[in-house]
């Protein structure tokens, strides 16, 4: 005998804010990134995360623990993005305290140039998409993403949550 089906999801389920969001916001980044990956490849040579480490590495030298933390990815991520711009000659990673063991990186002028190239080609990509929006609603929704993902940070990871069967003990304890 074959379980039964689980029960069709409710029109409130299907229209949910949580569920709108999580869709639009998957259906943003897929046909930005799509199209935006390969034109940033194919005229920059670099991907969507090379492109934004350059966009952190603006601001001035980094270790890349703290580029690690303000991308949101593990270290050995990081060590890609860097080798892989390392090899294009937009950064230079050196030797930064004295006792060699951290590691600062720099943008190199080739890498500020390629970025201010490939910023203009993020320009042109997302630059009609933003156009249906005024600039303070454009500064709004920037804000408010910005926002969410905040708030998304500060939530609990996985491993931290109790599990299911942990709560239920915790429940017949009471």
């Amino acid at each position: 005998m074959s379980d039964p089906s689980p029960p069709p999801s409710t029109e409130a389920e299907l229209n949910s804010p949580e569920l709108r969001f999580l869709t639009a916001l998957w259906d943003t980044w897929q046909a930005l990134t799509t199209v935006g990956e390969a034109r940033l490849r194919a005229l920059h040579g670099l991907d969507l995360r090379g492109f934004v480490a350059l966009s952190y590495l603006q601001a001035g030298p980094q270790h890349p623990a703290d580029l690690a933390r303000e991308l949101g990815v593990p270290r050995y991520e990081v060590s890609r993005v860097l080798a892989a711009l390392d090899a294009l000659g937009t950064v230079t990673r050196e030797r930064g305290d004295t006792d060699g063991r951290g590691v600062i990186v720099r943008i190199t002028p080739a890498g500020c140039e390629r970025w201010g190239a490939a910023l203009q080609t993020i320009r042109t990509l997302t630059g009609p998409a933003l156009a249906r929006l005024d600039h303070a609603q454009q500064l709004t929704l920037i804000g408010n993403l910005q926002g969410v993902a905040h708030a998304a940070l500060q939530q609990p990871s996985p491993s931290s949550t109790p599990t299911q069967d942990q709560t239920r003990q915790e429940l017949s304890h009471d």
